[in-house]
């Protein structure tokens, strides 16, 4: 499972202190298989330069300082490596958007395999592939204007969007109905109404899967089911994103038709399945882990999440003014690959446009606070959601709403204890057998009393006093 950055870019500060004992060759070697880079550079950047013929230590050495974000330094170590280093220098110009450049290492590495006879390995297929994807999107390259930038933590990151009502919200896995597991790292989109939530949850192979779940009349939620296979890509989806037309769906996917970690895409619904999912390409997209857009109709604002800028701990976070027809930069445009990085954001602007009343438009929306839960969630049958006592107009409806209220969490405490019951049985302590026979009549009869009280509120509240 990846945690929606490349290792390649994470940028790790190794603290040593007077007391610590430096490496042995053996030891950086050995931490340097288990991928404990930050450990063994030091080390193997004194091997490789005590030894400048070695190929081996310079390739280690150079993979290791690339692993620790110190490219610069890298590409040194690995022009004197082996023949596998040229996949890592070629990987340095992909991530750097010079396709062509990588390409040309890539070559360099095939011939010398090739007269060698050795075959290539997959990692130099897969990042092949990655370039010629790279090289298809920057011809289309979307021309929109990114209106501001923050830089946030990585941890809570959509806390930071500001979305009007109408849009829905995105929120952390506490808002999910209680016993219904999340994918982590994720976040949680609830529609505006609050009646459904859509997320991302690993499935039996610990894949990320986009779930939903809808709220239903008595208060209760429908069984989580997966927004459909043909999302998953063959890679994690996750940070989904519903428009509020109910039909198009944005979210991210780090499968093969990614160019790199995370990927943004989008998919619509045909009223019965959700259709093939496309990838929207750059800017949105690039190299590194890419998430998490949303499009607010009502305030003409777009966001998404990137750490294209390798921060550490922290993400950007762009907001954009998004185009109804799409309009791409013409491919001969000076500076594409600048636009296609988002190498400066305010280059996107339009000359003499002052952007700041949209920007404090945004910044003085409420900022959803999970702290400020409503009491419960009612659902009416006219759609509406009665959230506290008070929301009820009806005197009757109120007293009857806490009645409702005691029997649902009598509910809860007694699925807990039947879950816990069938955990022993399943464990082999068949003697809790009678026990969870008595538990699941103890619901049927809850759930009687409960849609009991239901009608009564509902009929109350139709016929208030």
């Amino acid at each position: 499972m990846k945690y929606f950055i490349h290792l390649t870019y994470i940028i790790i500060i190794a603290c040593t202190t007077l007391t610590s004992r430096a490496m042995t060759p053996e030891e950086a070697r050995a931490a340097y298989a288990a991928g404990d880079y930050a450990e063994a550079v030091a080390t193997l950047r004194a091997i490789a330069d005590k030894e400048p013929r070695n190929t081996s230590a310079n390739t280690m050495a150079g993979i290791a300082l690339l692993r620790t974000g110190n490219t610069l330094s890298a590409q040194k170590y690995l022009q004197k490596g082996t023949n596998d280093a040229k996949i890592a220098l070629a990987e340095i110009c992909f991530f750097d958007y010079d396709f062509d450049g990588a390409d040309e290492w890539l070559e360099k590495y095939s011939a010398a395999q090739k007269k060698a006879r050795k075959p290539e390995s997959d990692e130099a297929e897969a990042l092949r592939s990655r370039i010629e994807t790279g090289r298809a999107m920057l011809d289309r390259v979307e021309k929109i204007i990114i209106t501001d930038s923050i830089t946030v933590p990585r941890d809570d990151f959509f806390k930071a969007y500001r979305l009007a009502s109408s849009a829905g919200r995105i929120t952390g896995a506490s808002s999910l109905p209680p016993g219904i597991e999340a994918a982590s790292p994720s976040s949680v989109f609830v529609t505006e109404n609050s009646g459904t939530v859509i997320w991302s949850a690993p499935d039996e192979n610990e894949n990320f899967v986009l779930m939903q779940s809808s709220r239903l009349a008595d208060d209760s939620w429908e069984q989580p089911e997966p927004l459909g296979d043909v999302l998953n890509e063959g890679g994690d989806a996750n940070f989904p994103f519903l428009m509020s037309d109910g039909v198009t769906l944005y979210f991210a996917n780090d499968g093969e038709n990614s160019l790199g970690g995370y990927d943004i895409f989008i998919s619509r619904n045909n009223g019965e399945r959700y259709l093939q999912p496309q990838n929207i390409g750059m800017p949105y997209n690039s190299p590194f882990d890419d998430y998490m857009l949303a499009i607010d109709e009502e305030t003409g604002i777009g966001w998404w999440a990137t750490d294209r800028n390798r921060i550490e701990d922290s993400v950007t976070i762009y907001r954009f003014i998004p185009q109804e027809l799409r309009i791409n930069y013409p491919v001969d445009t000076k500076g594409l690959t600048q636009y296609a990085k988002v190498a400066n954001y305010r280059h996107t602007w339009t000359d003499g446009a002052d952007y700041s009343t949209l920007n404090k438009k945004v910044d003085n929306l409420r900022q959803y606070n999970p702290e400020k839960k409503a009491d419960f969630h009612f659902g009416m049958p006219d759609g509406s959601v009665r959230t506290s006592v008070e929301s009820f107009h009806s005197a009757q409806a109120r007293a009857l709403i806490k009645d409702y209220l005691r029997e649902k969490n009598n509910l809860d405490s007694i699925y807990a204890t039947l879950d816990r019951l069938r955990k022993k049985y399943a464990s082999g302590d068949t003697s809790v057998g009678s026990d969870i026979i008595a538990y699941e009549k103890s619901v049927e009869t809850a759930q009687v009393h409960l849609s009991e009280l239901r009608n009564l509120i509902v009929n109350a509240e139709n016929y208030k006093n």
